[in-house]
């Protein structure tokens, strides 16, 4: 028993290290938060601009998500995490207060959004996940992030 039980703990504790590790990898964690906005904007266009289903309250509740995730860019890229594989590029560091400029206007444009899913207007909500696209993410894509190979 007391052996089965060391076993368990080893165990655990390995899988444990291991999610630790994971969480402290910045890079790895925002590119899994990304790809997650990835996912949500993709469900937002589905109903909104290419009307293949999905209700309001979706592109709703998926603008809130994106909306509250927002702000917290910026904390996403301590100093030192451009270094190993990522697509951010120096600037983002040496012109910081600019890059948290853009991801406060990208929250903004997020929180318009989530008004005008939860308004039920398609072409108002169609608008500002367009505005979203261009200005939020396109804003911070364009100067901080390296083309994709």
């Amino acid at each position: 028993m007391a052996r089965t039980t060391f076993a368990v703990a080893v165990v655990l504790g390995a899988l444990g290290l291991a999610a630790s590790a994971g969480a402290q990898d910045p890079i790895k964690a925002r590119q899994a938060e990304f790809k997650e906005f990835g996912k949500r904007m993709g469900a937002i266009k589905d109903t909104v601009i290419d009307r293949k289903g999905g209700t309001m309250a979706d592109v709703a509740a998926n603008a809130e998500y994106l909306a509250a995730k927002i702000p917290q860019i910026p904390a996403w890229f301590p100093e030192g995490s451009d270094k190993g594989e990522t697509r951010a590029l120096p600037d983002i560091w040496l012109n910081f207060a600019d890059f948290e400029a853009k991801a406060k206007n990208a929250a903004s444009l997020a929180q318009a959004l989530v008004v005008a899913a939860k308004s039920g207007e398609q072409m108002a909500t169609a608008q500002a996940f367009g505005k979203l696209g261009q200005e939020g993410c396109g804003g911070c894509h364009q100067p901080y992030r390296r083309p994709q190979n």
